[in-house]
């Protein structure tokens, strides 16, 4: 078992460092225990949208995190049109269910090639990820 203790701004760097942040999130920052960006859309109504990003938890091998659109107006018209707006290409082991997205751990593991190890749990605290590994 091994335990890996990451601040919310070193995660977002190994984030960009290994790009796993598509082309359409631009500009990260972390303020606060959020991770501030722009989604660049594919919509010429929109073409982009200030989000963040926050933690909200792990369960069944998921991480989970809550995506908020900065603009009240804006969040406003991505609920009307969040089919057509929030449709930019996700990652397999990601699943996007407005407000909510999805990791699968086991498959980010898969898809990076790391093998003979599974996250047993993953905690955020004072600006703190804490992932918990164990051997398969």
């Amino acid at each position: 078992m091994a335990k890996i203790t990451f601040s919310l701004e070193e995660l977002t760097q190994i984030l960009i460092s290994n790009e796993l942040l598509r082309g359409e999130i631009l500009r990260p920052k972390v303020d606060g225990e959020r991770i501030h960006f722009v989604i660049k859309t594919n919509s010429f109504i929109l073409p982009y949208i200030p989000a963040s990003l926050g933690y909200l938890g792990f369960s069944d091998n998921q991480a989970i995190f809550e995506l908020t659109i900065v603009s009240s107006y804006l969040n406003k018209a991505v609920s009307r049109f969040k089919q057509q707006i929030l449709q930019f290409k996700l990652p397999l082991c990601m699943r996007l269910e407005y407000p909510k997205i999805f990791v699968d751990v086991d498959k980010l593991l898969e898809e990076k090639n790391i093998r003979s190890i599974r996250v047993k749990d993953i905690s955020f605290k004072d600006g703190e990820f804490t992932i918990i590994t164990c051997n398969t």
